[in-house]
């Protein structure tokens, strides 16, 4: 991931979330990274909600973060991530991880992380008319 665009994202961590229910209908959703780490975005989701559901059933997600003059458009798919000690690395590293999924479940069983598997992506400058393509 290029360095402006790791920025970009580190500086505007909540990002929309779309993809398909399991009704067959689009969703969007307001999504806090958990951070970088090797070179894609993290996130945390309970088992007890329907996006846990959704992204089992089809994995496919398009994010978008939005600022006056820029944007970041990602398309790839949500991977469940099942290495221990990755997991551990990423809840521990992670400012939100104790704010907003501690609090609500002592049982760490039902907190999964996943990353995105990135297929392109693009962040987009309207100031200064560049885009980069990733």
């Amino acid at each position: 991931m290029e360095s402006e665009v790791r920025e970009f994202i580190e500086h505007n961590p909540v990002l929309m979330l779309a993809n398909i229910g399991t009704d067959g209908l689009p969703k969007i959703r307001p999504m806090i990274t958990l951070g970088i780490y090797l070179n894609t975005i993290w996130f945390a989701v309970t088992k007890d909600k329907l996006l846990y559901e959704e992204l089992v059933h089809d994995n496919n997600v398009e994010l978008c973060a939005v600022t006056l003059s820029r944007w970041v458009r990602i398309t790839g798919k949500a991977v469940f991530e099942k290495n221990k000690e990755l997991v551990s690395h990423v809840r521990e590293n992670s400012d939100i991880m104790e704010r907003f999924y501690k609090k609500k479940t002592q049982d760490d069983s039902e907190v999964e992380v996943f990353y995105i598997d990135i297929e392109r992506g693009m962040l987009s400058d309207n100031d200064r008319d560049y885009k980069i393509e990733f």
